[in-house]
């Protein structure tokens, strides 16, 4: 349960770097509109997710990678610390 927690502060604190960004009309959207932006096997719906914003997918495309260089580092060292864990318990 502790883990959890954890990993849902750190969601957060990620959501919250790409709404800081500019990026909190994309957030909202995708957050909001579960049904429409996202297939029933949780992956992202493009069609429903340039409907739901009124845009382009040439620019859903274009945001999707702005925020992932965003999030770069972030989601590169949270990767390396679990490969920490995982060898620091063998």
């Amino acid at each position: 349960m502790n883990g959890d927690l954890i990993e849902q502060i750190e969601k957060q604190e990620l959501l919250q770097k790409l709404i800081d960004k500019g990026f909190g009309k994309l957030i909202d959207a995708l957050l909001s509109n579960e049904k429409e932006v996202y297939t029933k096997k949780g992956r992202l719906n493009k069609s429903g997710a340039c409907r739901v914003l009124g845009w382009k997918p040439k620019e859903l495309d274009e945001a999707l990678a702005q925020c992932r260089e965003v999030l770069k580092f972030d989601i590169f060292t949270e990767d390396n610390q679990e490969n920490e864990d995982e060898n620091s318990n063998r």
